[in-house]
């Protein structure tokens, strides 16, 4: 019998994957993460996720920051919509920050910290990606999400140049 190839996604396990639990609503999260950790996260287009169980994209509350000093991406991204979890093992969970770029692991357990000491959060805790098999499919969605967004972006803030004949 011929085997079947079988291709397994490739996707970029994240630096980080805090997961916060808490039950203050996400704009106070938001804004406290921003005043405690001196990190700016904006209220971007919520993340589409392919959900299996409805057939559907399922979409997420999704607030992002671009750090230039550290080259990283800093998401915080809802686990629950429309009754739907994000990732249903971890339904303790509130929100997950996920942080991508080259930040060193000092500062993630410093930002830990920081997000631990609000008023609010029980928990802020390190989870482990690998044991975790839909991970990698959000984590697909959200750098395609995240490109998205960076052209969009790029598109605004293109500025015009006319030709030295046209001044």
């Amino acid at each position: 019998m011929a085997r079947i190839p079988r291709l397994e996604p490739a996707f970029e396990p994240a630096d980080a994957f805090i997961g916060i639990a808490t039950n203050i609503p996400v704009i106070q999260l938001v804004h406290f993460i921003n005043r405690e950790t001196l990190l700016n996260l904006v209220r971007e287009e919520d993340l589409p996720v392919y959900s299996e169980k409805t057939g559907t994209n399922t979409y997420y509350k999704f607030y992002c920051y671009e750090d230039d000093e550290y080259r990283s991406d800093f998401c915080l991204l809802s686990n629950t919509s429309d009754g739907l979890n994000l990732l249903p093992a971890h339904k303790q969970f509130g929100y997950f920050l996920v942080i991508h770029g080259a930040i060193p692991d000092e500062k993630v357990k410093q930002l830990m910290s920081r997000i631990k000491t609000i008023a609010g959060v029980q928990l802020a805790a390190l989870i482990a990606q690998e044991p975790i098999k839909a991970l990698g499919p959000i984590l697909q969605d959200l750098e395609l999400h995240l490109t998205d967004l960076k052209k969009e972006k790029a598109k605004k803030n293109k500025r015009y140049m006319p030709p030295a004949e046209d001044q």
